[in-house]
């Protein structure tokens, strides 16, 4: 049923605009916004304002789908609750987690670009401790010839048009990890029987049939990480079933349910302060997951608040990346986006390793590129014009 509406609301996208451009500039957003009546207007925007690295507005907006929210306080038993645990570093405990089982899977919201920032920096250290497979449930079966050309498409999917998750994948191939989608295939009428969720472990189980020995990152929206049966239309998530399938355990970690937020969110976030990405945990070794319960999920992560320079969330900045200004090398008329490329890839059908929207000379804006290779900016604004900038 969603993914249905999904598609309505993409043929509705092109027939409103009339043009068929996966980045929109904000007005084209707000246009979307004004004309579509279903709520779940709400979140496509969230989709659309980061595809174009409008973090904060996609936190605002997606906020808009509940109109009558109100900031809520952590209650009493919370409050003492939450006293059991103390905070520890993730990486390190993920990566402990990780030597346990053959099988990681985390989660992320689909509006959030640090979600997918945050499992590239853990791919290097996975990768040493042998995790050698990443799937994607966002990733097409259409894009066959991803881990040859070794970056996404237009055309890999319909998420990872967002530069975050392009650069995971670019990342991933690079590190050397094989990437395969794991969809439930919706033309196969054995799959359409299965349902979702169990097609989804079907899926990712035909790689373990293949390769017995091998350790998979699978990278999931939301529920699909819940080990156990929910009380809605998903019945037993993917993670659950694929436990169910295989026997294995996996270690399963939220990203959703402390994520950053403007109104609506979780009341154990405002307990907390960290200034790095921390699990918690109790006397007892057991890790807080409480902030999704009654879901079976193995932890829930905390990142800390975003802090922005030049108006891009320093997350983005990595050992790999750096901001640069380009601004006053565009000549071109405002509204325009900033495109950011590999020399070497094909722009017509690449996803971009970073996208801004500039629409006015009083914004100052920062390009995202990644350190010690060659690249290419691509200014193009509302009436088609184009300037391409190298960059060293």
């Amino acid at each position: 049923m969603k993914f249905n509406l999904l598609l309505s609301l993409l043929i509705l996208t092109n027939v409103v605009l009339g043009q068929n451009k996966p980045y929109l500039f904000s007005y084209q957003i707000d246009s979307l916004l004004s004309v579509d009546s279903t709520n779940y207007k709400f979140q496509t925007a969230s989709w659309n304002f980061s595809f174009i690295g409008d973090y904060k507005k996609s936190l605002e907006v997606k906020d808009l789908q509940f109109p009558n929210a109100k900031p809520s306080t952590p209650t009493q038993e919370q409050i003492e609750y939450f006293k059991k645990f103390k905070a520890i570093d993730a990486r390190k405990a993920i990566l402990e987690e990780a030597k346990k089982t053959q099988i990681l899977i985390i989660n992320e919201a689909h509006h959030v670009g640090l979600h997918r920032v945050y499992l590239a920096s853990l791919l290097e250290d996975l990768h040493k401790i042998g995790y050698t497979y990443i799937g994607l449930e966002a990733l097409s079966y259409e894009d066959t010839l991803l881990n040859q050309r070794k970056y996404p498409v237009l055309k890999s999917g319909f998420y990872t048009k967002e530069p975050c998750f392009g650069n995971l994948i670019r990342e991933g191939i690079e590190l050397g990890y094989t990437i395969f989608p794991y969809e439930q295939v919706y033309s196969d009428s054995i799959q359409k029987n299965f349902g979702r969720e169990k097609a989804e472990a079907v899926n990712v189980k035909k790689i373990l049939d293949q390769n017995p020995k091998a350790k998979l990152i699978l990278y999931c929206g939301y529920d699909h990480v819940a080990e156990d049966t929910l009380k809605n239309f998903m019945g037993l998530p993917m993670a659950g079933q694929l436990k169910k399938l295989t026997g294995i355990n996996p270690f399963t970690i939220d990203q959703t349910a402390l994520t950053e937020y403007k109104i609506v969110g979780s009341r154990y976030r405002q307990l907390m302060n960290e200034k790095k990405d921390v699990l918690f945990v109790d006397s007892n070794s057991t890790y807080f997951n409480k902030a999704s319960f009654p879901k079976a999920i193995d932890c829930n992560v905390y990142h800390p608040s975003s802090e922005c320079i030049n108006g891009r969330p320093t997350w983005l900045r990595r050992k790999n990346t750096k901001f640069i200004m380009l601004q006053e090398k565009v000549t071109i008329a405002y509204p325009y986006l900033i495109k950011i490329y590999l020399a070497t890839d094909d722009i017509a059908i690449a996803v971009p390793i970073d996208i801004i929207e500039l629409k006015s000379p009083n914004e100052k804006v920062a390009s995202l590129i990644l350190k010690h290779k060659k690249q290419i900016a691509i200014a193009e604004n509302n009436k088609g014009e184009q300037q391409i900038i190298k960059l060293n």
